[in-house]
């Protein structure tokens, strides 16, 4: 079976997860709904990149940055990158038209553009960002700082 690119992977995740988050906003509302699936999937994700073991170091993290669009378009620009920051403009996201092709674009923050935030803080980062392309800014505004402590004074991440 052929390897699934970071966007199929998402992409299936996501689709199979719309009908039960629709399903829970109709039980629950939908801030109690949107509660419960963001702290599952921040669980999740945290379990996931807890695996590598250790801090990511900003080289490793420009590297799979730009990875994350393999197979799309998925435009940005570095705008900053030293030992411990890397500040990314994303100018085009095929995610967010993933999403608004399906007609589940209200939910692609909280299924996909808001678990970088769990994933950064367990793999030794912080994550500012206050736009994103999902939400219609017209771009996404990613900064990501090591933290005191972090890869950059332990050196790359395997």
């Amino acid at each position: 079976m052929p390897k699934l690119t970071p966007f199929e992977r998402i992409t299936l995740a996501v689709e199979a997860q719309i009908p039960l988050v629709r399903a829970m906003e109709a039980a629950l509302g939908r801030e109690a709904a949107h509660k419960l699936v963001r702290a599952a999937l921040d669980k999740s994700n945290r379990a996931m990149v807890a695996k590598r073991g250790k801090p990511l170091d900003i080289p490793t993290l420009a590297a799979e940055f730009a990875g994350f669009g393999e197979g799309v378009r998925y435009e940005f620009e570095t705008v900053e990158e030293t030992e411990t920051t890397l500040r990314n403009e994303v100018t085009h996201c095929d995610y967010a038209e993933f999403m608004e092709r399906i007609g589940a674009r209200d939910l692609g923050q909280l299924l996909i553009c808001d678990g970088d935030f769990a994933m950064a803080d367990e793999l030794g980062l912080t994550l500012t960002r206050t736009t994103t392309c999902m939400a219609g800014d017209g771009h996404c505004n990613f900064c990501y700082h090591v933290k005191p402590g972090g890869a950059a004074a332990s050196g790359p991440a395997a």
